[in-house]
């Protein structure tokens, strides 16, 4: 034994006793996410949302987290969630198995950190949220968030539609149709982001979908404000009269049709609470995951610019099932953004 612990004769390893993340440093290193390594989406990169430092980095694709829910009104713990999601993809590699693509070789994947959240401040919160969705889009990067509660969308939407230069379209698929005007005379509620996106002014509601309407929390005055606004929606009723193939149809033809970008948003109840109880409104009998996934790639392959995903409250759930539902979406989405023309089947 030598003074500095080696011992003698075994191998001296130079500058590789460690990781600083978990992604392999070479074909033949243990891959570390699984067990090791600062908790970033996928072992990704840190990498702020700074325009030039992403650009310099060649980063195509990003992940934000929003861990805010200053307005919800149900059960709490989904500002827990950006974190629940980044440790659910501890076990996965950033090859795509089912898209035979490395995603940090075509994507150059990177994880943007959280927003800087002002607790009880919801106006000033979603500004600092706006500020680093546009530095991650301006990069030429595809933004993923994080939330948070379902009032996430609303700093997303309303980033896209100052970046997207014409009409933007807008899918939600969620159990609950979110179209409050107010809730006490806040406008900035969970219960309000299809109504503050279908104000945008270049968002027409018919250009957006609700996916997935299902159960009994669905207020009155919300379904009269979908009907007077002309906003199109799908109910869990109508996709299991239809299926999933002429659903996606419907949605594409809706999101698409005369539009210059599209927004996708994925409300984690829009699955039975079977598959996803750790959310902040479960609902039974909503979609199955391998429904949403197949949603998912149709609506990435046909071309969105923003991507977020709410509701993930790992408080609730000792299995973290909707965490790992969350991760399963957005390496799916990334997998169609790194490789458009992949069957998506091993």
């Amino acid at each position: 034994m030598t003074q500095d612990g080696h011992t003698i004769g075994a191998p001296t390893e130079v500058l590789d006793h460690y990781h600083t993340y978990g992604r392999r440093e070479g074909e033949e290193d243990f891959p570390n996410t699984l067990i090791s390594g600062i908790s970033t989406f996928l072992g990704a990169r840190v990498i702020p949302p700074v325009k030039d430092q992403l650009v310099d980095a060649g980063v195509k694709a990003a992940v934000l987290g929003m861990p805010w829910e200053g307005t919800n009104t149900c059960r709490p713990g989904a500002s827990y969630g950006p974190r629940a999601i980044r440790r659910a993809t501890e076990h996965y590699l950033s090859y795509h198995g089912e898209f035979q693509v490395d995603l940090f070789d075509t994507l150059g994947l990177a994880d943007c950190g959280d927003v800087a959240i002002v607790p009880g401040n919801a106006r000033r919160t979603f500004d600092r949220a706006e500020r680093c969705i546009t530095e991650i889009y301006e990069a030429g990067a595809f933004p993923i968030i994080f939330g948070g509660d379902d009032s996430c969308p609303i700093p997303v939407t309303s980033a896209m539609s100052k970046l997207i230069d014409g009409k933007m379209g807008y899918i939600q698929m969620d159990s609950h149709m979110d179209t409050a005007e107010d809730v006490a005379g806040e406008k900035l509620n969970h219960a309000c982001p299809v109504s503050r996106t279908a104000e945008l002014p270049n968002m027409d509601p018919t250009n957006l979908a609700l996916v997935g309407i299902n159960g009994p929390l669905n207020p009155r005055k919300e379904r009269e404000y979908v009907d007077r606004t002309g906003i199109q929606m799908i109910t869990i009723w109508d996709i299991d009269e239809w299926g999933i193939d002429k659903t996606i149809e419907r949605i594409l033809e809706i999101a698409w049709n005369g539009t210059d970008g599209v927004v996708l948003h994925t409300d984690l109840d829009v699955l039975d609470q079977a598959y996803t109880s750790g959310v902040t409104t479960p609902e039974t009998g909503g979609l199955t995951p391998r429904e949403v996934i197949k949603m998912i790639r149709a609506f990435v392959r046909e071309g969105v610019e923003a991507y977020v995903i709410t509701e993930c409250s790992p408080v609730h759930d000792l299995a973290n099932k909707a965490a790992r539902v969350a991760t399963r979406l957005a390496l799916d989405a990334l997998g169609v953004r790194a490789n458009p023309q992949g069957t998506g089947r091993v």
